[in-house]
């Protein structure tokens, strides 16, 4: 055996990967999941009236997702400004089908305590009588056997941001219940973190669950205390609490049964674990080198094809966690097909302390609440730690097409195209729309709305696309892009609110025609990765175009194409890192822009050479 084999096999989760993310790219430059969609949920701003929960906070974390009563429902915490300072709520969203979301409502507000039990560290920083908490929670949702749905969370004291809400010295956890209307019941404490200094006697914030007047309630309560795997997630912030969990020592437990019954648990840093008694007791925690990841959350679940996923930022930088990643396996211990799931990060756009970027704090549906009736995983994390953002991610899980591409949207009923791959901004619109096309829209100074397409894997191929530009003003500029498996992009035609047509390449443009806003474009594009270039065929009306390009850089093959709002975002790179507060705030990051308005009619596609 040799010694790459052997540290693969030293974790209890062995991940085969046959490359590795190169992280000065978003998407770590690896094939992205075929079909996989991403819907933006919230939108920070400090702006009040443009922020999507009212208040113009801007640090918002730690989503979680339910699927009740036929809706989504995500949790997340939120601060005004940073991580670990007050004040701090966590905001619940509801969503009829993943894709659009009501705005976020309050679920747990803002509370002070005594400081006088706090026992952790830096008590002395507490100078008065009252402390600020800050909410955290490793666990959101719980949908008990009399089909009750509870919400829940957990306020901590941070006497400084250094000091982790979630160090065991805490309040206690909170519990309320998300009534078929979707309003909320009265918030209970579930558990005062008695270890911590905080019981009955000195916390008079919300009453005791047992004192509800509810029995289903507290009998739902009562259950969901006596459920080991899912009180397990509780650890960290009740860690003092020897005897309430059976799992001691890791952070941000996620869990799943495997094919003959055993629990498989995995932790931050790729920690792993194993129960064969349903969660009483565990193997010694291993650490899976082959895991390669550092301080974000890692999500593992059986999906709906019988085999399993591992979602992670496949990287030991845990200062830029990207990409968002997933690979694959039969058997729940065995992975392979690193891919990515989202294809970039938009930049942070709000200092604040500890705010690691990228797509992170991943969480899909856990197993013991009920499973989403959709052939496809969703999945909710942070973006910046301060957008939410869900995914949905086509089952099976593949990173390529193996059929030539013939796509009219103009006879595609209102709703979103399969095996595209749709970005969507909250200030943005990507929808088929009935008769017209598939419609991409922004006016975000900082984001950009694209559809993405994979194509047969080719050498040469010929693709035929059409598309009206309704609108396009700076900063737009709407662009198709052919890509390989890297995203090294030999072929870009850019549309520029010059209302002329160029391909882009050595950084320069090239023009080829112009075009007429409100009118249809139809363009043949021939790419020959032997040959190092491009036939570009341009009808516009009654005028027809046809110019030779080099290509901007080689490529062996060609295998997705990208339709895009804007060329191009800044703020975007590794050096760019707004965790310590020192970024900045970006300039008019709350400046709503003209919306660019696109249609794309239709694509072709023909593999002429694979090889």
């Amino acid at each position: 055996m040799d010694y790459r084999t052997k540290i693969i096999y030293e974790g209890d989760i062995r991940c085969h990967n046959a490359e590795k993310a190169d992280i000065r790219f978003q998407d770590g430059g690896l094939r992205h999941v075929v079909g996989a969609s991403h819907f933006q949920v919230t939108r920070a701003s400090r702006n009040k009236d443009l922020a999507s929960e009212g208040r113009g906070w801007t640090y918002n974390h730690a989503p979680m997702l339910v699927y009740w009563n036929n809706h989504f429902l995500i949790e997340y915490i939120s601060g005004e400004t940073s991580e670990h300072i007050p004040p701090s709520a966590a905001f619940l969203c509801i969503s009829a089908d993943g894709i659009h979301w009501d705005k976020p409502r309050c679920v747990f507000p803002p509370i002070s305590v005594p400081a006088g039990p706090y026992k952790g560290p830096k008590k002395e920083l507490l100078t008065g009588d009252m402390a600020d908490c800050i909410v955290h929670h490793r666990m959101g949702f719980y949908v008990a056997s009399n089909n009750r749905l509870l919400v829940l969370t957990f306020y901590g004291i941070s006497p400084t941001h250094n000091v982790a809400p979630n160090n065991g010295y805490g309040v206690g956890r909170v519990v309320r219940e998300i009534k078929e209307d979707f309003s909320f019941g009265e918030i209970f404490f579930i558990r005062y973190n008695e270890k911590g200094g905080y019981n009955r006697g000195n916390t008079e914030n919300f009453r005791y669950y047992r004192e509800s007047d509810d029995a289903e309630f507290v009998k739902a309560c009562d259950e969901l205390l006596a459920n080991r795997l899912v009180t397990q997630q509780w650890w960290e912030e009740e860690r003092l609490d020897a005897e309430f969990f059976t799992r001691p020592g890791a952070q941000a437990f996620c869990y799943y049964t495997l094919p003959n019954g055993d629990i498989m648990s995995v932790f931050k840093y790729g920690y792993t674990s194993v129960s064969k008694d349903g969660g009483e007791t565990w193997s010694e925690l291993k650490k899976s080198c082959s895991i390669e990841t550092a301080n974000g959350k890692v999500w593992g679940q059986k999906t709906s094809d019988g085999r399993y996923a591992l979602v992670y930022n496949p990287s030991p930088d845990g200062a830029h966690r990207w990409p968002l990643a997933v690979v694959t396996g039969d058997n729940g211990i065995d992975f392979d097909s690193l891919l990515a799931i989202t294809p970039e990060i938009s930049p942070c756009r709000f200092e604040g302390m500890l705010k690691n970027l990228g797509a992170q704090y991943v969480r899909g549906v856990c197993e013991a609440n009920p499973q989403i009736p959709d052939d496809a995983m969703w999945v909710v994390y942070s973006v910046n730690k301060e957008d939410i953002w869900v995914s949905r991610v086509p089952v099976p899980i593949r990173g390529t097409e193996s059929s030539d591409v013939d796509e009219d949207f103009g006879h595609l009923k209102n709703g979103l195209p399969e095996n595209w791959n749709l970005y969507v901004p909250l200030w943005g619109r990507v929808e088929a729309t009935a008769g017209k096309g598939l419609l991409l829209s922004d006016w975000d100074p900082y984001n950009r709305a694209f559809a993405e397409r994979m194509l047969v894997p080719a050498a040469v191929v010929r693709l035929d696309t059409a598309f009206t530009i309704e609108q396009l003003e700076k900063p737009s500029a709407f662009t198709i892009e052919l890509c390989d498996r890297h995203g090294v992009c030999p072929v870009k035609l850019i549309a520029r609110p010059n209302r002329r047509l160029y391909a882009h390449i050595g950084g320069m443009d090239h023009q080829i025609c112009d075009i007429n806003y409100g009118q249809r474009t139809e363009i043949t594009i021939t790419a020959d990765c032997v040959k190092n270039h491009a036939v570009i065929r341009v009808t516009c009306g009654l005028n027809v175009t046809e110019k030779e390009v080099m290509f901007a850089q080689p490529v062996h093959q060609v295998e997705r194409i990208i339709y895009r709002t804007k060329e191009t975002l800044p703020f975007q790179t590794l050096e760019h890192n707004g965790k310590n507060g020192d970024i900045g705030n970006l300039p008019d990051a709350d400046e709503i822009h003209k919306a660019s308005c696109i249609y794309i009619h239709s694509l072709k596609s023909k593999t002429i050479y694979e090889k």
